[in-house]
Order: C-alpha cells, then structure tokens, then sequence
C-alpha cells in the first residue's frame, strides 16, 4: 500500500511539470509519476531524492522524444519546448 503521496514541482532543461511521488510501504521505494502526460512518464528510486533525479530524467528523455518528432511540449507553467517546423509555419496573407 502506497504512503506519503505528495505533489514536487520537478525543473527540467524543457521546464517544470508538476510529478507525484510517493513511498510504498512494503517495498520501501519511491515511486513518481508526471501529471502533464497523458502517456505514462513514471519512474522509481530507493529514495525520495533519487526518485525526484529518476523523474526529471524520465521527463527529459520523453520531450526529447517528442521534440525529435517534431511536437510541441507545454509545460506546467505554459512554457513552450521545441520549435515549429519552418514548413509548417504560417504566414498570414
């Protein structure tokens, strides 16, 4: 059973997404999971600041990903990572 469920704003190089961690009683990890994505960003560690380090390299590595695809990612605080592709771009007539 779960214990110690809490919400950390975690910083990373594409922004700050708000993740919740908690302690499993009975294996004695730590478990996170971003709240931003709908795809599961979700990590462990022995510790709550290893979980917190695992968290921001799961969040890092996923809008790496996603900037590679060439998608936007909107952070927590509505700042925006990656870029629009020149073709892609718009200009009004």
């Amino acid at each position: 059973m779960a214990a110690h469920n809490k919400q950390f704003i975690i910083h990373t190089r594409h922004g700050s997404y708000r993740a919740r961690i908690w302690r499993d009683q009975k294996s004695g990890t730590y478990g996170a999971k971003v709240l931003r994505f709908p795809e599961e960003v979700v990590t462990f560690g022995t510790s709550l600041a290893d979980a917190k380090r695992m968290i921001k390299d799961a969040v890092e590595f996923h809008c790496d990903c996603l900037i590679d695809e060439r998608k936007l990612v909107l952070d927590d605080t509505g700042r925006v990572a990656g870029r629009i592709p020149k073709s892609r771009v718009l200009i009004p007539a």
